[in-house]
C-alpha cells in the first residue's frame, strides 16, 4: 500500500478509532465478508445497524468530498483501518470523487458499502435520474450501490416530485440501488424531513448535525440558501424518523469544534476535532457519522456514558 502524505490524510482524514484491530463485522445481507481481516493493528471500533437497512457500518465513515485522481491509497487505507461504509457523490470534483473511489474499490467491492448522490429536481424526470444513476455506476466500476441519495434537498417541492418514486421503484427492481435516502443542511432541512419521513420514502437520512448548532439572528438571511444552517428542532425530527426504523449518517460534523466550549467532551490528548465526532456519536438518534477532515488516530469511537 502507498504510504499516506501528510496532505493527502489531513485533506480527508481516514477517521478511525482506535486501540485495537478487529475484523469487519459482516451481516448476512449481501454486504462486506466476515473473512475480511484488517491489515492494520489499529481500526475501527465499533460498527452499528444502519436502521432498517440492516447494514453493519463503521460508526465513524469515509466521506470523500475532496477526494482527488492519484489518492486511491487514501481510500485503501481507510479499509485498513476497518472503514467499510464510503460515501461520494457526481457533483464532488465533477465525477473525480467517484472515479477515483472507483478505481480504488476495484477488487475490494465486497469488502464496503457505497453510497453516492444526485440532485433530483421537482421537475426532472425519471429517465434523467437513471441516467444519471447509471454514469454513477460506471464512474464507480460497480452494478450496484447500497445507498442512493437524493442530494442537497433543502425545497420540499424537490419531495413532491412523483417520478423519484417512479425512478426508485424501478431502480430497485433492477438490482441498481439497494436503498434510497436524502441528504440536507440547508435551513429548510427540518420540514424536508418531516415530509421525507411521514411520506415513508427514504430508508436513510444523510443530516448536518454538529456542535455548532447555536442560533443566530442572521438565519433569517440564510435560510433559503442550501449551505450549512443552524438545525434547531432537528433532533426532533430525527427521533420521528427512528420510529420508522430510519437509519442517520450525520455529516457536518466538525462544524462549531472550535467555536464552542467543548472541553468537557475531551480526555488529555485529544483534540477539539475528536471531541466533535464523540459529541456526535452521543446523540442516541444517531447510527455514524462520515468525516472528510483530520483527526488524530486516537479517538475511541465508543459513544460517551
Amino acid at each position: 500500500m502507498k504510504k499516506v502524505d501528510r496532505r493527502s490524510f489531513l485533506r480527508l482524514g481516514a477517521v478511525t478509532g482506535l486501540a485495537a484491530g478487529i475484523p469487519i463485522n459482516a451481516a448476512a445481507d449481501g454486504g462486506p465478508s466476515a473473512a475480511s481481516p484488517l491489515v492494520s493493528t489499529r481500526g475501527v471500533k465499533n460498527y452499528v445497524r444502519l436502521g432498517r437497512t440492516e447494514l453493519k457500518v463503521s460508526d465513524i465513515s469515509f466521506g470523500s468530498f475532496p477526494l482527488r485522481y492519484g489518492e486511491e491509497h487514501v481510500v485503501h487505507h481507510a479499509i485498513d483501518q476497518g472503514i467499510n461504509y464510503f460515501d461520494t457523490a457526481e457533483s464532488y470534483g465533477g465525477g473525480t470523487s467517484e472515479t477515483v473511489m472507483g478505481r480504488a474499490l476495484k477488487g475490494k467491492r465486497d469488502k464496503v458499502y457505497v453510497a453516492t448522490k444526485i440532485g433530483a429536481g421537482s421537475r426532472d424526470s425519471a429517465a434523467s435520474m437513471m441516467q444519471r444513476l447509471d454514469e454513477s455506476l460506471s464512474r464507480l466500476q460497480t452494478d450496484y450501490v447500497d445507498i442512493f441519495f437524493n442530494h442537497a434537498v433543502n425545497d420540499i417541492s424537490r419531495l413532491k416530485n412523483e417520478q423519484w418514486s417512479k425512478f426508485a421503484d424501478k431502480a430497485r427492481s433492477q438490482g441498481k440501488v439497494r436503498f434510497f435516502g436524502m441528504s440536507g443542511h440547508g435551513g429548510h432541512l427540518v420540514e424536508c424531513v418531516d415530509y421525507g419521513v411521514e411520506q415513508d420514502m427514504f430508508d436513510v437520512l444523510l443530516l448536518a448535525t454538529n456542535f455548532g448548532e447555536d442560533p443566530a439572528f442572521y438565519e433569517r438571511f440564510t435560510r433559503g440558501f442550501d449551505f450549512v444552517a443552524n438545525q434547531q428542532g432537528l433532533r426532533a425530527s430525527m427521533a420521528k424518523a427512528k420510529q420508522k426504523d430510519v437509519g442517520i449518517v450525520a455529516m457536518k460534523v466538525l462544524r462549531g469544534a472550535k467555536l464552542n466550549d467543548m472541553r468537557q467532551h475531551e480526555q488529555p490528548g485529544f483534540t477539539y476535532s475528536q471531541a466533535a465526532f464523540k459529541w456526535v456519536l452521543n446523540i442516541p438518534e444517531i447510527d455514524n457519522l462520515i468525516a472528510v477532515s483530520y483527526t488524530h488516530l486516537t479517538l475511541p469511537t465508543k459513544r460517551i456514558v
